[in-house]
């Protein structure tokens, strides 16, 4: 294989690897860090073994920053248990607030669908034909 052509192709599976290790963090943010954290920071990415978060409350970055590095060493070793990475060191950068999530909204009615449900309680089309030449 060609230097270049090798390189393009290990470059490409390091891509790889990042995107599968920042599914796995993702995943595992809210196991790792708790709840109290969890409700004020976000994971962001992984940029060469360092532990990107964000906080969206800028008044509470300074104090979330000292809390980070102070739980640092257990976190750590958490998210290096549970996703197999190993991770260098962390930083907590301000960012937007996470978008709410969007309840689905509902299916719009299928008259079709709806006639064919009530035939089908009524015992199919044939009784519906039969009940309605009675009533002729």
């Amino acid at each position: 294989m060609r230097p270049i052509a090798e390189a393009s192709f290990r470059s490409a599976e390091i891509a790889a690897a990042n995107l599968r290790a920042e599914a796995k963090l993702r995943r595992a943010w809210g196991l790792s860090v708790g709840p109290s954290l969890q409700r004020h920071t976000v994971f962001l990415r992984l940029v060469q073994g360092r532990l990107m978060i964000g906080a969206w409350n800028l008044a509470m970055i300074p104090s979330l920053r000292i809390s980070a590095e102070a739980a640092w060493p257990q976190l750590k070793e958490r998210l290096e248990r549970l996703t197999g990475l190993r991770l260098t060191r962390l930083e907590l950068v301000p960012t937007d607030p996470p978008k709410p999530s969007v309840p689905h909204p509902p299916k719009p009615v299928d008259a079709f669908t709806e006639v064919l449900t009530r035939l089908q309680a009524k015992g199919g089309l044939e009784s519906t034909l039969d009940e309605a030449s009675r009533t002729i």
